[in-house]
Formats: C-alpha cells, structure tokens, sequence
C-alpha cells in the first residue's frame, strides 16, 4: 500500500466518517507491505498483507491480460496527464495499472483487481460494498461490470465533482455523472458539481 494513499482511506462502518492509522511491521521504500489499519473510532483493525489492504479476504476481479492499448485508453479517458490527485481503478482494470503507469504519474487506486497484479507504486484494497475512500478525494475512476451497486455509486461519490469516470458499455452510466462521450468498448463521463448555495423548490402558488 502507498503510503501517499493511506490518508485517503476510511474506515467503512456505519459512523462518523474517520481516517484511518496505520502501524507498519515491513515497509519497502514508501511502499507498506505488512501492517495494520485502525479506527479510532469503532477499533475496527483491518491488516495490509503483502501489500494489499484487507477489508474482506476473497475478493479479485477475474484474470485479464494486460493490454497497452487498453492502458492509453484509460489514461486518456480519466485525463491522468499529471501526478495531482490519484485515480480508482476498480476489477479487471487493474491489471492495465503497469501500462496506465507507463503514461502518467498519477497514483493508482485498484479496487479488487485479478490476483497477481505489481503492487509497487499503487495502493490495493480488497472490499466488499461501499469503498473505504474519502468522499470527493480521488480525481477520476474507472468503474469494472462486477461491480455491485453500493461500490458504484460509493466511487462515484469518492471521485471530486467534475472529475472523470469511465467504463465498460456493458456497464449504465450512474447517477449523478454526465455523459461525455463513448465508443463501442467504453463510456466516459463527469462527476456533477454541486450546487451552489440552497437547493430551489418550485411552489404552486393557488388563488385564496
């Protein structure tokens, strides 16, 4: 696990929103490999395993090969043109991670990805449901077709208004994004902003 993505990471449980602390037990640069994530808040602990961070124990994205077409195609599709802000890939994208990296410095983010994936230089968790990620903390997202509806609309919600999201056309545009653009293998789209100041209600006004 990265540690620049650990300050991203929240406990997901039912309460007030919380930053998780780690203790590592083996680093490798700024790179944790063994470890522990705690709640302040429940005490909730969550191990980090070779890298991984463990919210649930058996879930990965079916194996994919790398694909360096596939890898131009996100890093285009979620603008990682720079190292600002770091992007969530979810499934079976994160095993184009090397080639999406071979193209951009930004930091990855892989949700589930197929076992077996470089876990240098990026950040891996394994959940199930909601994401363990900061509301609005991440600058795009590429969202995989396994993914359940609480995970996708969780990463819609991590994933800073106006930023990117992607994905397959097998998968239907969420809520709360606008279409962009798609071709016939993905979509991408962009996260609304909020609006500014109170939300307007429309009133019926009748005649006494």
């Amino acid at each position: 696990m990265f540690v620049e993505l650990i300050e991203a990471l929240r406990c997901p449980r039912d309460h007030a929103e919380s930053p998780l602390v780690v203790t590592a037990s083996r680093t490798d640069a700024r790179h944790i490999l063994d470890g522990v994530l705690g709640c302040p808040v429940c005490r909730a602990e969550f191990p980090i395993r070779g890298g991984e961070a463990l919210f649930v124990n058996d879930s990965a994205a079916e194996a994919v090969a790398p694909d360096q077409e596939m890898g131009m195609r996100l890093a285009a599709f979620l603008e990682l043109t720079d190292a600002r802000g770091f992007a969530i890939l979810c499934g079976s994208w994160g095993a184009h991670a090397e080639e999406v990296r071979a193209l951009s410095d930004a930091p990855l983010l892989l949700v589930n990805p197929p076992d077996g994936v470089d876990v240098s230089a990026t950040g891996i968790v394994r959940v199930r449901g909601r994401l363990p990620v900061a509301p609005s903390s991440a600058r795009a997202a590429a969202l995989d077709e396994r993914d359940d509806p609480l995970l996708v609309a969780s990463a819609v919600a991590c994933v800073r208004p106006k930023g990117r999201i992607a994905g397959p056309t097998t998968v239907s545009v969420p809520d709360g994004v606008h279409e962009l653009t798609r071709d016939a293998r993905m979509w991408v789209a962009e996260r609304r902003a909020a609006p500014d100041g109170p939300t307007r209600r429309l009133v019926t006004l009748r005649r006494a």
